[in-house]
């Protein structure tokens, strides 16, 4: 598990989206006191925590 914001996460079921198909599911459901933009980037941010994805900074 995970916890994020309050909000708790399990990693196996996290593990088997692609980071789109996380946010899709979980845009509309956690974080909705900020904007849509907001909620993308935190929730990209949860699924790179869970699967150990690391972005590169250009």
């Amino acid at each position: 598990m995970l916890k994020y914001e309050n909000v708790t996460f399990l990693r196996e079921p996290a593990k088997k989206l692609t980071s789109d198909e996380f946010i899709a599911l979980h845009l509309n459901v956690f974080f909705q006191d900020r904007d849509e933009e907001t909620r993308r980037k935190m929730l990209s941010e949860v699924h790179d925590l869970i699967t150990g994805a690391k972005k590169s900074k250009k």
